[in-house]
């Protein structure tokens, strides 16, 4: 990790997975043009992952607009939904038999596989997502059917603040209603710790790419804040 221009660079050597080599927040601090992003694209390069991803909000300053990005490579993809609501305003109700309760260590490895195989994960990426397991302000949560562990999801809460992310279903169990309980859960904790806002993010629903968690976050009354452009770049010397 390391930080240019006020953006945050993460590189993740050995995966090739474009959403764990990423930049947050570029073009907020400091206004990205050309020299600013061929240091970032330096920075991916001599790490040596084959592919990351420039991810570009609305607020960024881009000198240059798109052509900026374009001109070194860069291929704009889906962006990435942005959503926001206050838990005090906000509720999912749970559906089915799943039941919801949060995870402590005991659990780690049911909750890995699960959710790795969700994201199709390298192997190699595993453990990280354990990794703030016990860590102040994380909440790692599991859906179960009867006591089969078939989803997972975490939570981070600061101050008045909560993220909602990390949450996966096995093929098998999907269409259960597993990641509506999870969301009904971490919002009532939100409320519960005094949370004025959360937030999450995922990818657009659309005819040809249906996403279920989008629509789960839009019916229990988040709403989207902003769209995220993602620029893809891949390592010519990889």
């Amino acid at each position: 990790m390391r930080r240019i221009g006020g953006a945050v660079v993460l590189a993740t050597p050995g995966a090739d997975a474009a959403a764990l080599n990423r930049t947050i927040g570029i073009g907020l601090d400091r206004p990205l043009d050309a020299p600013l992003l061929s240091e970032v694209n330096g920075f991916f390069r001599e790490a040596g992952v084959p592919r990351w991803l420039v991810e570009c909000g609305p607020d960024a300053t881009i000198i240059g607009g798109p052509t900026t990005l374009t001109q070194q490579g860069g291929v704009l993809k889906t962006p990435t939904v942005k959503l926001v609501g206050d838990p005090r305003d906000v509720a999912a109700a749970p559906i089915g038999t799943v039941s919801v309760r949060e995870i402590g260590i005991e659990s780690a490895g049911a909750y890995r596989s699960i959710v790795a195989a969700a994201f199709g994960l390298p192997e190699l990426i595993e453990p990280d997502l354990i990794s703030a397991l016990g860590h102040p302000g994380w909440h790692y949560y599991m859906a179960f059917d009867d006591e089969r562990p078939i989803a997972g999801a975490a939570m981070f809460v600061r101050n008045e603040g909560a993220w909602l992310g990390v949450a996966g279903t096995s093929a098998a169990a999907r269409n259960k209603g597993a990641q509506t309980a999870l969301l009904a859960k971490r919002l009532d904790d939100a409320k519960r710790l005094g949370c004025s806002w959360v937030t999450a993010e995922t990818a657009p629903d659309t005819p040809d790419r249906p996403n279920p968690s989008y629509r789960n976050m839009l019916r229990a009354g988040m709403r989207v804040a902003y769209l995220r452009d993602k620029y893809l770049f891949e390592n010519d010397r990889a």
